[in-house]
């Protein structure tokens, strides 16, 4: 070997071995400052809850599964005797799965292992299914060191049981699977790889079995096809997620300061590239979703170190892996490593310019609380559901309105599609904020920030409902009939109009079978909801049955959707009250939503909600009036009826006394009379007795005198 050649292998060694300890010193201090006590999953009383359950599911099975000697099988989730309904939707399939079989860890890998060291961004490849939001979501959270360790709560390896929790509409749920996982084989070598999302060393399984989970939850694995990277961070963190068009910032410097350097402190970030002019810009692929990682300056250069989910594939542009901009201090500053690992480097300048969308989770330490409520709302008519918050001290304040992920229920193609707004009153119903979403698309949920003082507030919401795709005949000719009397909009194209040229879902005719069998799932769909949010069971999530009664009491009911509100604060005492009202006649008018385009039709609507806020309180204390006079003329009236009633009473009893009296007296003088009576009879009586006796006396006396004689002669 030349001379010349050993020293440029020499320069070589130098280099590599330069750039890997500036590597290992840059990610010590990257996670030095990452290790911080705010960096933790939201802990609530609903997160203990779960873990504890998730922990006695698996202590249970473990139990049960070395009695019997044997390893865990999930029955709810068994990819090899249920491969079909865990792979799809019920009757739909949108992929043909290329996979070769089914196989527990153990018998695909030798000695595998959960973590080989701690969950890290370059453990994560996506697999044969476009979930790159999750897998995405997932490698800007594993960026944390141990927020992966504590959604896998606890696992037993022999057995082959693994346990998990995730945030899913406003709450903490569990569930378990076990280490069976798909797999595609080597025509050639025969040797087996995951067919799924799976690490570069493929023997560590944590990153495979957490998206089989995450499918388990969901139903199936197709319902991962498609999503949002910030709703999926959300899912794994319980934060908020909210999006917004790179194109739309007013002030990028601003942005910098408030958003893009609070990365890896109470935000965490995605990207997504959407721009349809090209198959790809600059490297970065088109409808694609990708992970912020970190952001740094550089001499006033500001950077922003992003990753591919696939694990290869990167920017080409400035600050790529072959630019000229690297130096050695450069590399030796922030730990650049020339790799094909789907990692790189971007100035914020072509960020926001390569990058169509970005999307922010807000993440909450410990000094934070949060309080939900959820109600049943309608929206043709429209209910009268709000919710009340009492705060106790001045705050900032996060406020979320949701609806039930529609992800639980992908084998469902609903009628209509709900966006969500809400505004936030003070007690004068003043208006104090207006949230809604900055981009048509997702519509889970739409939240807002602010500071507010100790008081009480309403979020009233507002929802408006869109066809989306399949509408019943007769309501197909109802909503043509009124776009024909409105002439509103000029068409410029079967799916287009003319108000802010936004995409309209276009209806379509279906056979009324297909109608009634997806109307029969959707009624079903909205009783698991309602389940799900009472804390039962929905597909996948390890909890009691939902008991039969809750969806006769929905079908009765009617409700055409229920929304969630949640309201994070540093104030744990806070109150928060969800008001559904009654629901609303079918024959009342059905009121028009204002296009949330037209600033016009907002601002009316604004103030018709204001003074119909005014008339319905100026009402209320009319009827309260009304009621508080009405309770007093009845107790004067009870009371002068009491007093009628005594009166008559004492006047009844006086009465009865006086002939009481009188009865008596009458008694005692007839008894008088009749005594005087019956002396005067027995007088006359005993005068007429003497009376009647004397003549005979008289005669007695002459015949005694006769006899006398007679004897003396």
């Amino acid at each position: 070997m030349s001379k010349k050649l050993r020293v440029k292998n020499k320069q070589k060694a130098s280099a590599k071995a330069i750039a890997a300890k500036a590597k290992a010193a840059a990610k010590a201090k990257h996670c030095k400052e990452l290790q911080l006590p705010s960096m933790t999953l939201l802990a609530t009383s609903a997160m203990e809850r779960a873990r504890e359950a998730c922990i006695a599911k698996v202590d249970a099975i473990v139990e049960e599964c070395l009695a019997l000697n044997c390893k865990f099988r999930d029955s709810k989730f068994d990819l090899l005797n249920d491969r079909y309904s865990c792979l799809y939707h019920s009757g739909n399939e949108m992929y043909n799965f290329y996979i070769d079989g089914v196989s527990r860890v153990d018998d695909i890998f030798r000695k595998p292992e959960f973590f080989l060291n701690g969950a890290t961004p370059s453990d994560i490849k996506q697999g044969g299914i476009g979930d790159c939001w999750f897998v995405a979501s997932l490698a800007v959270v594993s960026n944390i060191p141990g927020l992966i360790e504590q959604l896998c709560v606890k696992r037993n390896e022999e057995v082959g049981v693994y346990g998990f929790i995730f945030f899913k509409d406003g709450d903490w749920v569990s569930t378990v699977v076990d280490d069976q996982l798909f797999y595609t084989s080597n025509y050639l070598t025969k040797k087996k790889s995951l067919y799924f999302a799976h690490c570069p060393e493929e023997r560590e399984t944590w990153l495979p079995l957490l998206e089989k989970a995450y499918a388990k939850i969901h139903g199936d694995y197709e319902t991962l096809e498609g999503g949002y990277t910030g709703e999926g961070v959300e899912d794994l963190t319980g934060g908020v997620s909210s999006i917004m068009y790179t194109h739309d910032i007013l002030n990028k410097d601003r942005f910098w300061e408030e958003e893009m350097k609070n990365v890896n402190k109470n935000i965490l970030m995605g990207c997504f590239f959407n721009y349809r002019d090209s198959d790809s810009r600059g490297g970065v692929q088109t409808s694609h979703a990708y992970s912020v990682l970190r952001v740094a300056e550089y001499k006033g250069e500001r950077l922003v170190q992003v990753r591919n989910p696939w694990g290869s594939s990167e920017w080409n542009g400035d600050w790529s892996d072959e630019s000229e901009n690297w130096t050695e201090d450069a590399i030796r500053e922030l730990g650049m490593e020339v790799k094909d690992d789907g990692q790189f480097w971007i100035s914020y300048k072509d960020f926001l310019k390569t990058y169509s969308t970005i999307e922010r989770c807000r993440v909450f330490d410990s000094a934070w609380s949060v309080a939900s409520q959820w109600i049943p709302y309608n929206v043709e008519p429209r209910s009268s559901g709000k919710f009340d918050i009492e705060l106790n001290q001045d705050s900032d304040v996060v406020i979320v309105l949701s609806q039930p992920d529609t992800r639980y229920f992908g084998f469902v193609q609903a009628n209509y599609r709900y966006k969500l707004t809400f505004h936030v009153y003070d007690k004068d119903q003043k208006v104090l904020r207006r949230a809604r979403p900055r981009v048509p698309y997702p519509d889970r949920s739409v939240n807002c920030e602010l500071k507010l003082k100790a008081g009480r507030y309403t979020v009233i919401p507002h929802v408006i409902r869109e066809a989306n795709g399949i509408i019943p005949a007769e309501e197909k000719k109802e909503e043509e009939k009124k776009a024909e009397e409105k002439k509103e909009d000029s068409a410029v194209g079967p799916r287009f109009r003319t108000d802010g040229l936004r995409v309209v879902n276009e209806p379509v005719d279906i056979s009324e079978d297909d109608y009634m069998f997806k109307q029969m799932k959707a009624e079903k769909v909205r009783a698991m909801a309602l389940a799900r949010i009472k804390g039962k069971i929905i597909v996948g999530v390890d909890d009691e049955d939902y008991e039969e009664d809750e969806e006769e009491k929905l079908e009765e009911e009617k409700w055409q959707l229920m929304l969630g509100l949640r309201v994070y604060s540093h104030d744990s005492k806070l109150k928060l009250e969800g008001i559904a009202g009654e629901h609303p006649a079918k024959s009342e008018e059905k009121t028009e939503s204002a296009d949330e385009s037209d600033p016009e039709a907002v601002s009316a609507t604004l103030a018709d909600k204001k003074s119909e806020d005014k008339d319905k309180d100026a009402k209320d204390k009319k009827d309260d009036k009304e009621k508080k006079d009405d309770k007093e003329k009845k107790d004067d009236k009870e009371k002068k009826d009491d007093k009628e009633s005594d009166e008559k009473a004492k006047e009844k009893k006086d009465d009865k006394e006086g002939d009481d009296k009188a009865k008596a007296k009458e008694e005692e003088d007839s008894k008088k009379e009749t005594e005087d009576t019956n002396k005067t009879d027995n007088k006359d009586e005993t005068k007429e007795v003497e009376k009647d006796a004397q003549p005979e006396k008289a005669k007695d006396d002459e015949g005694d005198a006769l006899k006398k004689m007679e004897r003396e002669e």
